[in-house]
This record gives structure tokens, sequence and C-alpha cells, in this order.
């Protein structure tokens, strides 16, 4: 079956591609390797420009409305707060939107889902993209369908939005230059009572590892994430939330009574040498990829799609030259250049060890 455009992947990326070119008239497709939408989620943060551009979608009510409003970003040390920052009084005048929104990235995904669903397009699930060619008219992609058989669909366009280990981005044979934090990172939901489980996000800067909990929708509910990189790091495979949760309870003050989920991965701060070859694009993790500190990684993806949506849309329906596409590797790439460079300094900084660093970071607040 064809379409103009073919989209891999069905994270919040892909699905935001999805929705916004359904809206501007053009025929998509949308595949997924995975039988069902997850789950668990380690994305969380919505930022104030996602919101805005999710007002042209009629989303940012629903996703307000659903999620959790942050107003503050409390800094602790020495095992008390020590400063508090407003995330209003920095935003008022400037955005509609001056709050952090917490909205989970599974519940995110359910939101897009239901209203690509309502525009009239499925996410074609258990349908894994194995290879395409393009010869530069089309692109000739091969889908491996839930029953096994093998389906060839002609596109216009491709967009890879499949994550960091791209099957796009391997055939198509763009570098992925980079690395890989020795930190473990973990992530635990709890359910408790304390002063950090108040609706506000806290960080405690007292230890070279970081540590923040978020809160989420509901009383007494947050998440916990933060790092490890003593010999703990070494085991991600049997690290428990009994191993690394002493710190929260005693810096943070918290009282668990119950986690509902604890995971664990390492991190990747990467860049794609390019965004797009041809007919043929890299969004989100698939392009650039780095630390969660910033809670930037799916709002980049969804700034990937909104850019590149309406300039195929342009192109698509000739009101647009073929060479408007060519500037959505140029604005994407140094944005993501940028901000992985800046996430990567703030990294650092928030783990440095040493008395020095912790005598600067614990005095910052």
């Amino acid at each position: 079956m064809s379409c103009e455009v073919l989209i891999a992947g069905a994270g919040p990326t892909g699905l935001v591609l999805a929705l916004w070119l359904t809206k501007l008239g053009v025929k998509v497709r949308i595949v997924d390797k995975s039988a069902e939408a997850g789950t668990t989620s380690r994305a969380l943060a919505v930022q104030a420009r996602t919101l805005e551009l999710y007002q042209q979608l009629g989303l940012a009510e629903a996703v307000v409305a659903q999620g959790h409003r942050v107003p503050a970003l409390n800094l602790w040390a020495r095992g008390a707060p020590a400063a508090r920052v407003s995330f209003q009084s920095i935003g008022e005048g400037l955005t509609a939107y001056s709050f952090l929104e917490i909205f989970p990235q599974d519940e995110h995904e359910r939101l897009l889902i239901e209203r690509l669903a309502a525009a009239g397009v499925s996410v074609e699930r258990s349908t894994e993209l194995k290879d395409f060619e393009d010869d530069g008219n089309l692109v000739t992609a091969r889908l491996s369908r839930p029953d096994g058989n093998l389906e060839t669909c002609s596109a216009r366009y491709l967009a890879g939005c499949d994550g960091a280990r791209s099957a796009v981005r391997e055939t198509l044979g763009v570098g992925y230059p980079g690395g890989t934090y020795r930190q473990l990172f973990y992530v635990a939901d709890i359910a408790g009572t304390g002063r950090t489980l108040d609706g506000e996000l806290h960080v405690d800067l007292d230890e070279a590892d970081f540590l923040a909990v978020f809160p989420l929708a509901g009383t007494g509910r947050g998440r916990l994430i933060g790092t490890v990189q003593d010999e703990r790091a070494d085991r991600a495979d049997s690290l428990t939330f009994d191993d690394v949760s002493h710190r929260a309870l005693d810096h943070l003050k918290l009282e668990v009574d119950r986690v509902n989920w604890f995971s664990t991965y390492h991190v990747h701060h990467r860049v794609a040498q390019h965004f797009g070859k041809g007919r043929v694009f890299l969004l989100g993790d698939a392009a650039p990829i780095h630390s969660p500190v910033g809670g930037q990684g799916m709002n980049t993806g969804i700034g990937d799609a909104i850019n590149l949506a309406w300039k195929l849309a342009a192109v698509l329906n000739r009101q647009g030259r073929n060479g408007l596409l060519d500037s959505y590797e140029i604005e994407r790439s140094a944005f993501a250049q940028r901000l992985v460079a800046t996430t990567d300094r703030v990294f650092t900084f928030v783990n440095a060890s040493g008395s020095l660093a912790e005598f600067v970071r614990t005095r910052i607040a």
C-alpha cells in the first residue's frame, strides 16, 4: 500500500509527525515493530514550547488537564531545602505555560494515538521496517507484517522515528558519533509521604551522583531519577531500589510506602552526522540522543516532527520548493549539537566529584 509519508516508529516523535501531517492533508502510514504501546516511561517533562505548539493541534489543554503542573524547582543541600525557583516568575510574560508539565510518556502516547485514530489513522503494530531503497523519486520499503509476510510500500518520503537503534539510520549508513556516560541511571516510581512529595520538583546537590524527585499526578506519588558511578554501576541487572534509596530517604526526607516500578539504564550522548539523505529523514533519538538532565529529550523529538511536517506538506502540496527540506537538517542539527553540548556540560558539573566540586555545587543554592 502506498502513501505520501511512511513513518517508522510510533513514539511521541512519530505520532506527532503523523498527526501534524494528517492535519495538513498528507496521507501517512505509521508502523511500529512493537506489539503494543509502552506501559512504562522514562520521559516525563513537557516543556512550555511544546505546549505552545500543541495549541495548534488542539492538544495543549488535554495534556495540561491529564498531567501535573509543577510550579517550582527546589534545590537541597546538606539535607535541607536551600533555594526555591518559581517557574512562573521565570516564564511570566513570555508564555502562557509558565510551569513545567509532567505527563509520562506512556500516557502521552495514549493521548496521541487516540487523537490520531480520531483523524482516521491507526498505528500498524507488529510491523517492522526491514529495509528500503530511495531511487530519487520514491522510497520503496519492505515491511514485515504481523503474519510474517513481507509487504512492499512505496512512499514519497520516509521518516525514521525509530529510536537510538534506528534501522532507518543504519540502512542510510549515517554515522552516530558520541559516547556513553559511565554513570548508571535509575528510575523509581514510588508512593509515600515526605516533604519532597509536595507536587514540586526537588534536586539534591550534596553528592556527585545526580538525584531528583519529580512529582506525578495524584497525592503522594513521585518519580526518583538518579545516577550511581561507583561499583554499583557495574551491576545494572541486579541493582535494586534498596541499593540506592538510602540517600533519598535521608537527604530528601522521603518515606516510601510502595515502589511501583524500578528500572536502570545507561545514557548515550550522540548526534547523527546527517539528519536526512535524499527522501529519507531522521528524527528524535534516531538523530540526537543526550542526558535526560534538563528534560529535553522527548521535547526535542516533537520539535523535529513539527519542523519537518509543515515542510513536507508544503513540498507535497507544491507550495514550497524541494530545497525547503534542506533546512530541516540545517536547523535541527545545529539545535541538537548545542543541546547535547549543553546537557553534557550540566551533567558533568552535577556529577563532578571532589571537595571543590562539592563546595561549588552545594553553595550555588
